[in-house]
């Protein structure tokens, strides 16, 4: 018996049709894995050798000064932000490079992309912002080294500098307009009438030895002091810089008087000063040329010296002014000696110029004692005066120090100094003293801090066997 069998087509037609589907469906997944794929490759390249340029530190800034800023000049006599556009091409190039030449003969690279471009579009360079860029990363390195305690006692003693105007007052001025006035009354008459007046200033003695030279005065060694001289005709100030793009926004920097201390502190740790000399400097005094700019060690040193003095005398005369007992004994030799010349109407010029006279004695005691070492105090007390008013007629320049007493040290002068500087000029000074101090290294005699960048905003198209491309924009710093 046969049986007759009938063979429908519907259903294959339906297969063809679902097929086509799968298939489509299919085929546009594996390409959107391969986009995705292509996308993850452009962020994964891009990211490792935006890392790679930041591995490109330069090794002698941060031997020495602990900072990491890439050398745009990279040992060149040039520096330029496109040779680290260069770089991160030839680093790009060669993550997205065939290496296995086998594996690349057997099969066709799907992914297969290139560098189209490669842009850096933004730089923050050390001298941006006045050298903002620099202080945030010096400021980063003392955070978690210098004390809250420590920099509250500096910000107490800068506001009482500011307090007392210890750093604007001229007390030397003021004792020459005494004397000035004090001259009028030389060649006149007397009150009687009869006597000629020959005036003899009281404090001419004192003036003669600050102005003759300090330098001998305080400090013991005169002939051990460096004389290092540099040309500064190229230094920061003074040079057309290579400009960035400055802080990038992402970055939060206040650059407050907080942040000032703390970028003292810095300087003060990885600078030489008189006394603390750093051995590989090529300036030795290079702190007290932050504060002075001069081309060499001896006239740095003689400025802050002089500053010193100055501090030293606005702050003696306002503690001088509040002690009653010695403010009697320059009334009563002022008295004295106006009687003696025939003008007791010109007791008060005299007193004036006694108790400012005094006050320079003292002063020139307190710096030698700094320079020694010792300390001395902001405003002193009774107690810590060294001078008698009978010492300072005679004053023979005799400095010689007593036993150390409390205080500041003369490093802790040099703080508030530097409190009272702008703070571009501290900075532009500072990398002067780092490029010095880096052109004496092998292989860095070309080197600049404008040319030296901590962060880089890169641009990048890539392009694909089918001819697309792909953009992608990274920023990476330290």
């Amino acid at each position: 018996m046969k049986v007759a069998y009938r063979v429908d087509g519907y259903l294959t037609v339906f297969l063809s049709l679902i097929l086509t589907v799968m298939i489509s469906l299919c085929l546009m997944l594996v390409l959107g894995a391969r986009e995705n794929t292509r996308r993850m490759e452009i962020e994964c390249i891009t990211d490792i050798s935006m890392n790679n340029i930041l591995a490109e530190f330069h090794r002698e800034l941060l031997s020495q000064y602990d900072l990491f800023f890439i050398d745009t000049s990279y040992g060149t006599p040039y520096a330029s932000y496109k040779q680290t556009g260069a770089h991160l091409k030839e680093y790009i190039e060669s993550n997205l490079g065939d290496e296995e030449i086998f594996l690349s003969a057997v099969y066709r690279n799907p992914l297969k992309l290139e560098a189209d471009k490669v842009e850096i579009t933004q730089v923050s360079a050390a001298s941006d912002e006045g050298g903002a860029v620099l202080r945030r990363q010096a400021v980063d390195i003392m955070y978690q080294r210098v004390g809250i305690t420590y920099l509250q006692q500096v910000l107490l003693w800068v506001e009482t500098a500011e307090e007392y105007e210890l750093n604007t007052r001229n007390i030397l001025e003021e004792h020459k307009l005494a004397s000035e006035e004090l001259e009028e009354w030389n060649g006149i008459l007397a009150e009687d009438g009869e006597t000629l007046v020959e005036i003899e200033n009281p404090g001419d003695r004192v003036v003669s030895f600050w102005e003759a030279g300090m330098l001998n005065l305080v400090i013991k060694n005169p002939d051990e002091l460096s004389v290092k001289t540099v040309d500064l005709e190229n230094c920061m100030i003074n040079r057309q810089r290579l400009v960035g793009t400055g802080i990038n926004s992402y970055i939060d920097f206040a650059d407050n008087l907080w942040d000032q201390l703390i970028f003292n502190e810095y300087i003060m740790t990885y600078t030489g000063c008189y006394g603390a000399e750093k051995e590989s400097g090529h300036f030795a005094y290079q702190t007290e040329y932050i504060l002075t700019g001069k081309d060499n060690d001896l006239e740095n040193l003689k400025d802050v010296v002089y500053k010193l003095l100055a501090i030293r005398a606005v702050a003696n005369t306002i503690y001088l002014l509040s002690d009653s007992e010695k403010m009697e004994l320059t009334n009563a030799a002022a008295t004295a000696i106006a009687t003696l010349f025939a003008i007791p109407e010109a007791a008060p010029i005299f007193q004036a110029i006694f108790v400012l006279t005094w006050v320079l004695a003292e002063s020139i005691f307190d710096v030698s004692k700094l320079l020694e070492g010792n300390r001395v105090p902001l405003i002193k007390t009774a107690g810590e005066w060294n001078y008698g008013l009978e010492e300072v007629v005679d004053f023979d320049g005799n400095t010689e120090s007593v036993e150390e007493g409390s205080g500041l040290l003369y490093e802790d002068y040099l703080r508030i100094m530097l409190c009272f500087q702008d703070k571009e000029i501290t900075t532009f000074r500072l990398m002067d003293l780092m490029e010095m101090d880096i052109r004496q290294t092998t292989g860095n005699s070309c080197f600049r801090m404008d040319g030296c960048i901590d962060s880089v905003t890169a641009d990048v198209h890539y392009r694909s066997r089918d001819n697309k491309t792909y953009y992608i924009t990274r920023t990476y710093g330290y």
